[in-house]
């Protein structure tokens, strides 16, 4: 009976290394121990992102998974200096004849306490993004965008690719140039530009501006809801579209060349901060939550 089981503990033995081994070409994995609040700068080139809160951790952890190639397929540069995280994950370089995967896939998962500053930047693959708040600074050039419970001071730019922000708090400054964009929220001040899409903006109750906010868009429709009490002087042009109004402002003038050309400016609720919408190319609604 013992002869039977020790070739059968070897067996399971080296089936185990060769797991560990072809897990190590495929994932990688790093902590990165924390004494205050962190800064983390991180860029990737073609993968999904995933960077979120954990829940009274002291510590960034950080997950590469490769699918259809190996790490060996991508440079890595890594390093801390007291509470700031570098990380930067980009796809090596072939020289001569390649012949790329037919199915590939990278995904790099980022678990981080919820204060911190934020600088990432990612090339192509969609990006989400919950739990956060601080300094929050987000590039990324191909891929859809998902922000959910952030808090703070955002700036997002985006390329090519859809924006859903949900349950944000604070200053928001957001670029796109193509893909539609949902912002919904408690903010007192927001910059909000499309090149591409239609933004549709929702303020929550409690949303009240401090600072001069605007929202332009050069080819696509604007929606804004907002609360009953909300307060504010609106400034709205189109150059090719109409305004529909359902909220009982208080008119201090309002131009319309006979086409689709609409000039509007009037106070909400007695007035105050103001909000700015212009539209070259599509029209602006504006309604109560």
């Amino acid at each position: 009976m013992k002869k039977k089981l020790i070739p059968t503990a070897l067996l399971a033995l080296a089936l185990s290394s060769a797991a560990l081994a072809q897990d190590s070409e495929h994932s990688w994995s790093k902590a990165y121990p924390l004494s205050g609040k962190p800064t983390l700068v991180f860029t990737t080139s073609d993968a999904g992102v995933d960077i979120h809160a954990c829940t009274s951790c002291r510590e960034i952890r950080i997950h590469v998974a490769v699918e259809g190639k190996k790490m060996s397929d991508y440079r890595m540069e890594e390093s801390q200096t007291g509470d700031q995280v570098h990380f930067k994950l980009w796809a090596r370089e072939h020289v001569g004849f390649y012949i790329a995967p037919r199915h590939s896939h990278m995904q790099v998962t980022v678990e981080t306490p919820a204060q911190l500053m934020l600088q990432a930047k990612t090339s192509d693959g969609n990006v989400a993004v919950s739990g956060l708040e601080g300094e929050l600074y987000l590039t990324t050039g191909d891929g859809s965008v998902t922000l959910d419970r952030l808090s703070g001071q955002l700036h997002l730019k985006s390329g090519d690719g859809s924006v859903k922000i949900t349950d944000g708090s604070g200053v928001i400054e957001a670029q796109t140039s193509d893909g539609s964009v949902d912002v919904d929220g408690t903010f007192h001040a927001l910059t909000l530009r499309s090149s591409d899409a239609s933004l549709n903006v929702n303020l929550r109750p409690g949303s009240k501006l401090t600072a001069a906010s605007s929202i332009q868009a050069s080819d696509g429709h604007v929606t804004l809801r907002v609360p009953k009490d909300f307060a504010a002087e609106f400034d709205v042009r189109t150059s090719d579209g109409h305004v529909d109004c359902s909220l009982p402002l208080t008119m201090n003038g309002y131009h319309s060349n006979g086409g689709d050309g609409h000039q509007l400016h009037g106070n909400l609720n007695g007035g105050g901060t103001l909000l700015s919408i212009h539209t070259s190319d599509g029209s602006v609604k504006i309604e109560q939550i």
